[in-house]
């Protein structure tokens, strides 16, 4: 490369990600084996790299090639990876001079203090124990949302510091066009599900069971092991550490629930280990953040791992790992874990109305930075929304409000990206069965990679060197809509689950 401003550029940022490597593996072993006791250092320490990396993102060298990158128009640069490199160090370096060093090294120290503070909280059952950090985090949050850019509202920063190009009016119209579909299809579909005997989901078992069970019907899909290691931890979740290096962590619900998150954190590590050679040259390995990632996560868990066609291909497994299930028929046992039936939790919500749980989230949010409501009242806000969207009142604080461990992780402004996934996944979908229209033989006869290469193709393989709205576009050729995902849900749960 004869471009000495690009190659400088490429060398900070891979500079750039060595840190994130380093803060994903410290990360991870937050979640994944962290002493009590030895937080306090470990929050010396990820400081430490965070204004290493800090002084180098601001040092009056990047100073000089981000300035350059800025005077370039997008046909100037070779390919998309490059575009797409000098867009990701000019936003991180505006980032880093936007938001003073103090606040980002509090915040993130911070907020490792709140999830050790919402496992206590968790454990005493109380919210009131847990009010001053969940208060303390967003407030932060205001400050970076206000410090990034002051003229616009703090949410709609804070959305898109997560979902590049989020506009939150928009994805308030697309919520209130889902929400009105879900709704119609629950009516439709109650007097069936009402009658779903769920009994044979119950039987005991032992952690490895559950394990080596989810872990052999997430290889059926194509995953590849070698570039991901997995655990169990209280919630699930999975940090790129490497261009193939992904970390899943299993939060195993019962018997069952562990396969489905196994597949939704396979594909979060899927995503997140199959940049190509090129995007991981130019420092652009892992995947887009929020939405675009969720889609890959919940296509794999849900439009994959629920289909009656994955499970004709599955349950042999299944009856090898737990043997009782040789005298349930399949379609029983099928049917009994897609019963549709408004919960109080959300990663144990069935699919159709898994959608209308972080949508709760979304409002919440908005609403405290709007200056509506204060965090000191989440937990009645809570209730009653959750009495209002599924005629169901939490009967504690671990049951309602301190469910999820996102807003102590510091993900705020993070929720709308599981429902958005959705759609996301959806609208591919529609997009893939127009190349695959045997999508569902596929599945069903094990036969992933076509899929897998449709989405490598046309998501996977890029990374970051393209925006949301750019991948989107390309792999579909159309902006986000709910339609696609309402379709998805209406075939599902209109004709396919009444044929069975």
């Amino acid at each position: 490369m004869a471009d000495k401003i690009m190659e400088q550029a490429l060398e900070i940022l891979r500079h750039q990600r060595y840190y994130d490597s380093i803060q994903g593996l410290m990360g991870w072993d937050l979640w994944e084996g962290l002493s009590k006791k030895g937080q306090p250092y470990r929050g010396e320490v990820s400081g430490y790299f965070t204004r290493q990396a800090l002084a180098e993102l601001k040092s009056p060298e990047t100073r000089k090639v981000v300035d350059a990158l800025k005077e370039r128009k997008p046909e100037d640069f070779e390919d998309i990876y490059l575009k797409g490199a000098a867009h990701e160090l000019c936003q991180r370096y505006d980032r880093a001079v936007q938001v003073p060093e103090d606040l980002q090294v509090e915040v993130r120290n911070y907020t490792g203090q709140a999830q050790m503070a919402w496992r206590d909280a968790l454990d005493k059952n109380s919210f009131e124990f847990y009010k001053p950090t969940i208060k303390g985090l967003f407030e932060l949050k205001k400050r970076v949302a206000e410090a990034i850019d002051p003229n616009r509202p703090a949410f709609d920063v804070l959305c898109g510091t997560v979902d590049e190009g989020i506009d939150t009016q928009r994805v308030q119209q697309l919520f209130a066009g889902l929400k009105k579909g879900i709704v119609e299809i629950m009516e439709q579909i109650a007097p069936q599900h009402e009658k779903i005997d769920t009994s044979v989901l119950e039987t005991p078992y032992t952690h490895q069971q559950r394990r080596d069970a989810a872990f052999e019907i997430n290889l059926l899909t194509g995953f590849d092991p070698d570039c991901a290691h997995d655990s169990q931890v209280l919630h699930g979740m999975c940090t790129g550490v490497g261009p193939r290096d992904s970390r899943i962590a299993i939060s195993y619900k019962g018997v069952w629930g562990g396969i489905f998150t196994m597949l939704h954190e396979g594909g979060h590590a899927r995503y997140g280990y199959s940049s190509n050679d090129r995007a991981v040259e130019c420092g652009l390995w892992g995947g887009l953040s929020g939405a675009m990632h969720e889609g890959q996560a919940r296509f794999y868990e849900n439009i994959i791992g629920k289909s009656p066609e994955f499970w004709r291909l599955a349950y042999p497994v299944a009856v090898k790992h737990f043997p009782y299930l040789k005298d349930v028929p399949m379609e029983k046992f099928y049917m009994a874990q897609m019963k549709v039936q408004p919960s109080l939790h959300r990663i144990t919500a069935d699919e159709l109305t898994y959608s209308l749980h972080p949508i709760i989230r979304f409002e919440m949010e908005k609403d405290c930075f709007d200056g509506k409501t204060s965090t000191d009242d989440f937990e009645e806000i809570w209730r009653e929304k959750y009495k209002e969207t599924f005629g169901l009142v939490p009967k504690d604080a671990r049951e309602g409000v301190l469910q999820d461990i996102h807003w102590a992780s510091g993900h705020i402004g993070y929720f709308q990206s599981y429902t958005l996934g959705n759609l996301y996944g959806g609208q591919m979908l529609h997009a893939m069965k127009k190349v695959l229209p045997n999508f569902d033989e596929l599945v069903e006869k094990g036969e992933f990679a076509p899929i897998n290469q449709w989405l490598y193709d046309n998501v996977h393989q890029f990374g970051r060197a393209m925006t949301p709205t750019e991948v989107l576009l390309h792999a579909t050729g159309e902006e986000l809509t709910e339609t696609y995902f309402l379709d998805y849900l209406r075939d599902k749960y209109l004709n396919k689950l009444r044929n069975i």
